[in-house]
C-alpha cells in the first residue's frame, strides 16, 4: 500500500523570513501568554489580530480619545499576528460589481446596489488609511480586474449587474460611483487582451486591483501600538467566554473585559461560540504561486467561474498568484478548519488550469509552474450575510466574522460601524453626512 504524501501548506504572504515580520515581533508591546498567567483587565478585548480586530482598535483610536477607552487588548492565538485568512489568500481588493445581479436577487435592488456602494467606500478608505499612515503594502488599486464569463449565463449575470449599476447610478446622482470606473468586454476584446479564445465576456472593474494583505495589517498594527493604552498577546488561545466579561485562556490565564469583547475571529469563532456554529461554515480556500515568468501577460486581476477562480501576475517578476478550484473537491473543502496541508485534487486543477483556459502562453514559450501552495480557513454563514454588531441580547459581546470570502471588500469599514457600536454611536451617520454608504442596515 503506498502511502499518502501529506503537502504542507506554505502561505507566502506571512512567511517569517519576510523582514517586516521578524521586525515587528520584537517590539516591546507584543505580551506572549505562555511566559504569564498573570489575569489582566482591559475597557476593551478584541479576539483575533487579521484584518478586521486590528482595524476595529485603530478606529476605536482614531476616532475617539484615549479617557474613553484606556485600555485595549488585541488578542491572537496563533505565535505573529495575522495568521489566519488575512495571511493567507490571494491578495486582491475590488469591489463586487460582478455580483451585482445576485445581491439583487437575493437581497432586492437597493439593498444589492448599495452593498456594491459600501465595497467601493472600504476600499478607498482602505487607500486613505495607507496614505495617511505611509504604510507600505504594495497596494495598487489602478491596474483593475476582470470578471470573465465562460457561458452565456455567466455573460448574461455579468451583463445584469452593469444594467443595475447603471440604473443605480441614474438615480442616485450624488453616489462617488461611476460608469466610467466599469466597461463590458466582448468575445473579441477578451482574446485581445487574455491570450485566450475561451472566454465569451467580461467586466473591466479599473478602480480595483492588489494588496499584500499582512503587510497592510501589520502597518495599522503598527499604528495602534504606538498608540498609549493599547496591548497585544500572542499564543493566546481563547477556549470560553463567561458573563460577558471573563475570557478564558487554554493555559488557565482570565482577561478581563470590562467595557466589551469583540469577536473578530472568522471561522475560529466556531471553537469557542455556541452561537455561530449553526451560522458559520469554516471553509478552506487553496492559492498558489508560480515561479518567475518573463513575459506579463495581464497587467491586471482576473476572475473566472462566476468568481471560483482568481489570478493575478505581479508586474516585478511576472509571478501567478492563482487561487479557487474549492469545486474540485468533493466536499467543496466546506467545513475544513485545518490550513497546514494542501488539496492534492485542487492543486491538480491549479496545474492544468493555464494550460486549458489560456493557452496562448504556451504559443510564447512560457509555461506556469507552481513553486509555492497555501490554505487558508474563510467564515461563509448560512445567508451568505457577514456577522456584524452585538450578540443577540448581549451589549457587551460584537461580532466581525462571517465576509463569505469577501473580507477585503467589507472588513475595514465593518471594523468602523463595530467601533462607533462599542462606543454607541450611531454607524450610519457619516454615510448619511457624507452622501455614501459606510454601513448597511
Amino acid at each position: 500500500m503506498t502511502q499518502k504524501i501529506i503537502r504542507n501548506s506554505n502561505p507566502y504572504w506571512i512567511n517569517e523570513k519576510h523582514d517586516f515580520i521578524t521586525s515587528f515581533l520584537k517590539h516591546p508591546r507584543i505580551i506572549h501568554a505562555e511566559l504569564s498567567t498573570n489575569n489582566d483587565e482591559y475597557d476593551v478585548v478584541v479576539i483575533g489580530t487579521g484584518l478586521s480586530g486590528v482595524s476595529c482598535v485603530y478606529w476605536l483610536r482614531k476616532l475617539y480619545p484615549v479617557e474613553r477607552f484606556p485600555r485595549i487588548l488585541l488578542l491572537e492565538k496563533n505565535v505573529h499576528p495575522c495568521s489566519g485568512a488575512s495571511g493567507r489568500n490571494g491578495g486582491f481588493i475590488c469591489p463586487s460589481y460582478d455580483y451585482l445581479a445576485d445581491y439583487v436577487e437575493d437581497f432586492g435592488y437597493e439593498n444589492g446596489c448599495q452593498w456594491v456602494e459600501f465595497q467601493h467606500e472600504n476600499i478607498r478608505s482602505i487607500a486613505q488609511a495607507v496614505k495617511e499612515n505611509n504604510i507600505d503594502c504594495e497596494i495598487n488599486l489602478t491596474r483593475g480586474n476582470v470578471a470573465l464569463a465562460r457561458t452565456q449565463k455567466e455573460l448574461e449575470n455579468i451583463v445584469k449587474s452593469y444594467e443595475f449599476i447603471k440604473d443605480y447610478l441614474e438615480k442616485h446622482s450624488n453616489t462617488k460611483m461611476s460608469l466610467d470606473n466599469l466597461e463590458l468586454w466582448d468575445h473579441e476584446k477578451c482574446q485581445e487582451m487574455l491570450h485566450s479564445d475561451k472566454f465569451i465576456g467580461g467586466l473591466f472593474m479599473r478602480e480595483s486591483g492588489t494588496v499584500w494583505v499582512a503587510k497592510l495589517v501589520y502597518g495599522l498594527l503598527k499604528y495602534c501600538l504606538e498608540q498609549p493604552g493599547i496591548d497585544l498577546i500572542t499564543n493566546g488561545k481563547v477556549i470560553r467566554i463567561e458573563n460577558s466579561k471573563n475570557i478564558i485562556l487554554e493555559n488557565g490565564r482570565v482577561i478581563i473585559a470590562h467595557h466589551a469583547i469583540v469577536h473578530a475571529t472568522n471561522a475560529y469563532s466556531v471553537e469557542y461560540m455556541d452561537f455561530v456554529r449553526d451560522k458559520i461554515i469554516p471553509t478552506r480556500g487553496q492559492c498558489s504561486r508560480s515561479k518567475p515568468i518573463e513575459t506579463i501577460f495581464w497587467p491586471f486581476g482576473l476572475s473566472a467561474n462566476e468568481g471560483g477562480e482568481y489570478y493575478h501576475q505581479s508586474p516585478i517578476d511576472g509571478r501567478i498568484t492563482f487561487g479557487g478550484c474549492r469545486w474540485r473537491s468533493p466536499d467543496t473543502e466546506h467545513n475544513n478548519q485545518n490550513d497546514s496541508e494542501i488539496n492534492d485534487l485542487i492543486q491538480e486543477e491549479h496545474e492544468r488550469f493555464f494550460s486549458l483556459w489560456h493557452p496562448g502562453i504556451a504559443t510564447q514559450n512560457c509555461t506556469v509552474e507552481i513553486e509555492q501552495e497555501w490554505t487558508g480557513i474563510m467564515a461563509f454563514t448560512i445567508d451568505d450575510l457577514p456577522l456584524i454588531g452585538p450578540l443577540p441580547g448581549d451589549n457587551k459581546q460584537f461580532l466581525l466574522c462571517g465576509y463569505n470570502g469577501d473580507g477585503m471588500p467589507n472588513a475595514f469599514l465593518c471594523a468602523k460601524a463595530v467601533a462607533r457600536m462599542i462606543a454607541n454611536d450611531d454607524p450610519y451617520k457619516e454615510g448619511e453626512e457624507k452622501n455614501t454608504i459606510t454601513f448597511l442596515k
